[in-house]
């Protein structure tokens, strides 16, 4: 069975979350602070469900330490007026993110479906003469060096190198990240590409993540 980790001080929550995924097949364990999770090996899990608003250490710090040594998939919960959490959350190595209040059908999707992406990556290897992404190790580099990657910018490489030379709204980045479109007014996208631009940018002349005015992003890999 596959197990779930949810670090959040709400109680009612906790248990709502442990009654309501548990009937839907998963077994779930809650944490009420980052402190008693970082104490235990994150490797027994299979996903984290992370509260930003947390007494002592945030999720936000949580999800930094997490990302020095562990790859494990992490759903946000943030404020739902709170882009600025959403951004540093993504910009930190988190996968996804949901506003409170949610409803849990909406989160079992997210959880399934990120499941459902970590599995099919898994055992895949995709390089040109450029870029070579490796999903089982979650790891990619770019004519030769290994890129320093959040979770979020590995995941967006990913959906651009796959889709190298199309033309990509936000809209379609965000369903082919979190199988949803974006929110109105939500830069989170922007945010991330803007990163990742950055990051590719020190080992190469030029951009190959070019914007295209009206209509989205585009990566153009060099023949």
């Amino acid at each position: 069975m596959t197990k779930l980790a949810i670090i959040d001080d709400d109680q009612e929550i906790l248990t709502l979350l442990d009654e309501y995924l548990a009937k839907n097949g998963f077994e779930v364990e809650g944490f009420a602070d980052g402190e008693t999770f970082l104490s235990r090996d994150e490797t027994e899990f299979s996903l984290l469900i992370l509260d930003i608003g947390l007494p002592g250490i945030d999720g936000l710090e949580i999800c930094r330490r997490l990302r020095q040594k562990s790859s494990i998939p992490i759903i946000m919960l943030t404020a739902a007026s709170d882009d600025l959490d959403r951004i540093l959350g993504l910009e930190l190595g988190a996968d996804d993110y949901l506003g409170k209040p949610f409803n849990p059908r909406e989160l079992l999707a997210r959880i399934k479906a990120l499941l459902r992406r970590m599995h099919a990556d898994s055992t895949e290897e995709i390089s040109d003469n450029l870029i070579e992404i490796n999903y089982a190790a979650r790891k990619a580099s770019i004519a030769g060096t290994e890129l320093d990657l959040t979770g979020a910018e590995f995941d967006l490489l990913g959906v651009f190198h796959k889709q190298a030379g199309t033309v990509l709204s936000r809209d379609k980045i965000s369903e082919l990240l979190h199988r949803r479109r974006i929110e109105p007014f939500d830069r989170s996208i922007d945010t991330s590409v803007s990163r990742l631009r950055h990051k590719l940018s020190d080992h190469l002349e030029g951009e190959i993540i070019q914007s295209v005015r009206g209509k989205g992003y585009v990566l153009l890999l060099k023949k």
